[in-house]
């Protein structure tokens, strides 16, 4: 029981430190950089959040962006969902994606190179190709 205690308290502390420490920013949209490996064609989308990215093999949907300040640092970080076209989808990815750290968690395609390059505060309302 007084383990159970002292982790709570433990944890407790950890976020109220982490709290102070951080600023968030709740973000619309995301500009995304997609790298054909095949050809290296580098395209660059704006995409507003929940809304779908049709790729050859596979689509992507960014749930969530946001820019985040932690102890002076600065970084943007994503929730992308990448749902490969192929019928196994063993390699589906539902995870966060960071700007700063590019192959830190990544979705795995064969054919494209996915990057988060920037978190967009105002809505894009629209999907389009730059």
């Amino acid at each position: 029981m007084f383990f159970k205690i002292k982790y709570i308290h433990i944890l407790l502390v950890f976020f109220f430190f982490f709290e102070l420490n951080s600023k968030e920013i709740e973000c619309q949209g995301a500009k995304v950089r997609i790298i054909n490996k095949i050809t290296t064609e580098k395209n660059f989308f704006i995409m507003p959040l929940s809304q779908t990215l049709e790729l050859d093999n596979s689509k992507i949907i960014f749930h969530r962006c946001l820019k985040v300040e932690i102890d002076g640092k600065e970084d943007e970080i994503a929730i992308l969902n990448h749902i490969p076209k192929s019928q196994g989808n063993k390699d589906e990815f539902l995870g966060w994606i960071f700007k700063s750290s590019q192959y830190l968690n990544l979705p795995v395609n064969a054919m494209y190179d996915i990057k988060l390059e920037e978190c967009l505060i105002e809505d894009p309302i629209f999907l389009k190709k730059e």
